[in-house]
């Protein structure tokens, strides 16, 4: 189940939003400015946060380590970690366990990223200072939004894994990619492109699907999945049908009901999708739609259409998939 650190009420199961720069005026439209949320399983699931706001952290956070696997994306402007400048789009794999750092901010930029850890229970950073270690400690203890979350302890083991399908190698705890350059990513027989990313527990840790699609690519159909989505357009745009039917669907072909509405989501817009509600058909705008998708846990793909079984773009994605999870056992 997705919860949201802010109140908000869920339309048939989804809530829509636009990651803003929330030090500007806000339009009052009702879509959700970013989004801090938890998500999949209540103890370990993942957490993410999307926001484009003031600088939140320090002008410099020190090399540090978690105990979950992490992805980080830039929105907008560039975000700095190491010495790799990460521009919008592009987005950095981190191993759980792993000390990597520093991370740089700027009072004119703020925070821009989607930060999404695999195992919200690996939140908690281990510096090598003790002392920035203690105030990183103060921190963690006055901070709401974690209450109730039990933090893994420096010498937990963690079962977790990275596995990606289009050959990006762990050097030696993280690989870099993105959405600038989608060359080696997989061809689907719509013309998208598509890259599938596993991260956190070998088994049923988030599934990343990173789609490319193109201008006419060929119309996702509804779906139903059994896990929580969030879906976000990082370049272009997509529309999204209402659900149609009773059941939820859009008929049985995946086609647009008559008369049911329909939402845009452009440039950084996106949906969350609770588990086991029905997700409108789709399709990609004018200019195409490069978009992200994070599955709370991979064990549910593929997803369920009013038709049975997903084909097309969506069963193609399938074998994706089906393909990681055979890397990662040949890997343990």
């Amino acid at each position: 189940m997705i919860t949201l650190l802010e109140s908000a009420t869920w339309n048939n199961g989804h809530l829509d939003g636009v990651i803003r720069d929330i030090r500007r005026p806000l339009p009052e439209d009702g879509l959700l400015s970013g989004a801090v949320l938890r998500m999949g399983d209540p103890d370990a699931g993942p957490v993410v946060a999307m926001s484009i706001e003031g600088r939140i952290f320090p002008r410099k956070a020190p090399v540090h380590l978690h105990k979950s696997d992490s992805f980080r994306m830039a929105l907008g402007e560039p975000i700095r970690v190491g010495g790799t400048s990460y521009a919008h789009g592009e987005f950095r794999l981190q191993r759980a366990d792993a000390f990597y750092g520093p991370e740089y901010w700027s009072d004119e930029v703020g925070t821009n990223q989607l930060l999404l850890m695999a195992d919200r229970r690996g939140l908690k950073p281990y510096l090598t200072d003790s002392q920035l270690q203690r105030l990183a400690d103060t921190a963690l203890a006055d901070d709401v939004s974690l209450e109730g979350v039990a933090m893994l302890p420096r010498d937990a083991d963690v079962p977790h894994a990275i596995a990606n399908s289009f050959g990006a190698a762990l050097r030696p705890s993280h690989f870099d990619a993105g959405f600038t350059d989608t060359a080696r990513w997989s061809v689907l027989s719509d013309g998208s492109r598509l890259a599938a990313v596993a991260l956190g527990h070998r088994e049923s840790g988030v599934l990343l699907l990173c789609w490319d699609r193109p201008p006419g690519a060929a119309a996702l159909p509804a779906f139903r999945l059994g896990a929580d989505l969030v879906r976000l357009v990082v370049e272009g745009s997509c529309r999204i049908d209402a659900p149609g039917a009773a059941d939820g669907s859009t008929g049985g072909s995946g086609d647009r009901t008559e008369g049911a509405s329909e939402v845009e989501l452009g440039r950084l817009g996106f949906r969350l999708q609770q588990e086991g509600t029905w997700h409108g058909a789709s399709r990609s705008g004018p200019a195409g739609s490069k978009e992200l998708w994070i599955v709370a846990d991979r064990r549910a793909w593929p997803p369920l259409t009013a038709a049975g079984p997903a084909e097309g773009p969506l069963a193609e994605a399938g074998a994706e998939v089906a393909a990681l999870t055979s890397q990662l056992a040949a890997a343990a």
